[in-house]
């Protein structure tokens, strides 16, 4: 009953079209990015349930966060994002891994394509900070409270009964679309992907939605905090968890195989020229 009721709210606060201030030539913070970045990011709060109420906003930033059920480490961090009170910033909590009891392909396409990441616990922020494992990621708040990412780029959007339309400059942009559930244990957990290219209809069944206008490409992230990462162990893969084995990368074994090989020159040489050198006969008695 109350979701039916919320749909119709929402059908109903969404029927005609929010505008939203928009800076032009801003996309996150000033600095030196690969291929892609964030350029704009809104909110839609789907629990909306009074009209005098804002259900859209653009916040200040964005905090995505990668875990995974088998994480010995991640627990810490997600207890420091729920009780994080900053309503300047919009959480994500992704799942990539499939052997999780809930997971996201989508998830798990950002993780790995679009940032190029390969360990639990990561929060990446604004597409150009990275916090690798518990310990750096107490300095997010701190991070954060220093600059405004002045996002802009989207200045339209309409919602009615799950179909969604956006207005703005999306020239070679893309542009995805994620729906977060409220969770016991982890803030604002990401349960489904719509790429507004491929779709207009959006899963409304959360609390939130998420819209996120990037470039498309690689994301580079430089690292957010001035403390080494000695609590963030990479697990070689997110599709080889849920083993004891440990792993061990291609590169890791070539310069393994070089270096013994390296080590062990001097004493091959040698052998060569002692069985290359003619043998000694003996005298005559």
């Amino acid at each position: 009953m109350r979701q039916n009721m919320r749909a119709i709210l929402v059908a109903c606060l969404f029927a005609t079209v929010v505008f939203l201030p928009a800076l032009s030539n801003a996309h996150g913070i000033q600095g030196a990015h690969s291929e892609g970045y964030v350029a704009d990011v809104l909110v839609i709060d789907l629990n909306c349930e009074e009209e005098n109420q804002t259900c859209v906003s653009r916040p200040s930033h964005i905090i995505e966060y990668y875990g995974a059920d088998w994480c010995e480490e991640c627990p810490a961090v997600e207890e420091q994002l729920r009780n994080v009170t900053d309503d300047s910033s919009v959480i994500l909590s992704h799942r990539p891994s499939s052997s999780d009891e809930f997971w996201l392909q989508a998830s798990k396409d950002r993780f790995l394509e679009v940032y190029g990441l390969w360990g639990y616990p990561t929060l990446a922020v604004d597409g150009h900070y990275i916090f690798a494992g518990p310990t750096q990621s107490r300095e997010l708040s701190s991070l954060v409270s220093e600059y405004d990412s002045n996002y802009s780029g989207i200045s339209n959007v309409t919602l009615i009964d799950g179909n969604i339309s956006l207005e703005g400059n999306f020239t070679n942009m893309s542009i995805d679309i994620w729906t977060l559930h409220e969770d016991e244990n982890l803030t604002n957990l990401v349960t489904n992907h719509t790429n507004y290219s491929q779709s207009n209809s959006v899963d409304i069944s959360g609390d939130k939605l998420v819209i996120v206008l990037s470039k498309p490409g690689y994301i580079a992230l430089i690292s957010g905090s001035s403390m080494p990462a000695n609590d963030y162990i990479p697990d070689g893969g997110i599709d080889s968890i849920g083993t004891e084995d440990e792993y061990v990368s291609g590169s890791t074994v070539i310069i393994i195989t070089i270096l013994l090989l390296m080590i062990s020159l001097p004493a091959t040489y040698q052998l060569f020229q002692v069985m290359r050198s003619p043998t000694p006969h003996m005298e005559e008695e």
